[in-house]
C-alpha cells in the first residue's frame, strides 16, 4: 500500500497500557487503533459528532499485516481510505505508519471488510446510495 493513495489520517497517542511484556505495542491494540481511526474517518466524512456511536455496519473481517513494532513514545498516524464497493460491503484499507525522522515507516498494514446492517432488522442491507456516493467523492472512486 502506498501512502500517497490515503486521504484521512487520524494520529495515535501510544499509551503505556497499549504495551505487552516485550515493551512493544501488543498485536491485540493494533485493532484498537483500526477502530479508532475508522470512527474517526466516517465522522469526518459524514459531518457526525466525535461521540457518535450512529454506524450502521458491522465487521465482517479484519486482516492484519505486521511489520515494524510500535513502541511508546512513537508518534503513530492511521492512514485510512475506502478501496473498494461491494453491494452491501465495504473494503477499508489502512496504513499503521510511525514518524522516524520525518519519514512515515509502514508499521502494519489492514484490510477491513465492512458490512451495512440493519440492527433492527438483524439483517445485511444495501449500502445507502447516499453513504455511497460521499465515500465516491471523497476517495475519486467509479461508482
Amino acid at each position: 500500500m502506498n501512502t500517497e493513495q490515503f486521504k484521512h489520517e487520524t494520529k495515535i497517542k501510544v499509551r503505556f497500557s497499549d504495551l505487552d511484556a516485550m515493551h512493544h505495542v501488543n498485536n491485540a491494540t493494533y485493532l484498537t487503533y483500526l477502530e479508532e481511526a475508522r470512527i474517526d474517518y466516517f465522522n469526518s466524512l459524514f459531518n457526525r459528532k466525535k461521540d457518535s456511536l450512529d454506524f450502521e455496519v458491522v465487521i465482517g473481517r479484519i486482516e492484519i499485516n505486521y511489520i515494524y513494532p510500535i513502541v511508546l513514545g512513537d508518534e503513530v498516524e492511521v492512514l485510512t481510505r475506502v478501496s473498494k464497493f461491494g453491494a452491501k460491503s465495504l473494503d477499508v484499507e489502512h496504513i499503521i505508519a510511525i514518524k522516524k525522522d520525518n519519514k512515515l515507516i509502514n508499521a502494519a498494514t489492514s484490510v477491513t471488510k465492512l458490512v451495512y446492517y440493519d440492527y433492527k432488522a438483524q439483517t445485511t442491507k444495501v449500502i445507502p446510495e447516499y453513504a455511497k456516493a460521499r465515500i465516491a467523492k471523497f476517495e475519486g472512486l467509479a461508482l
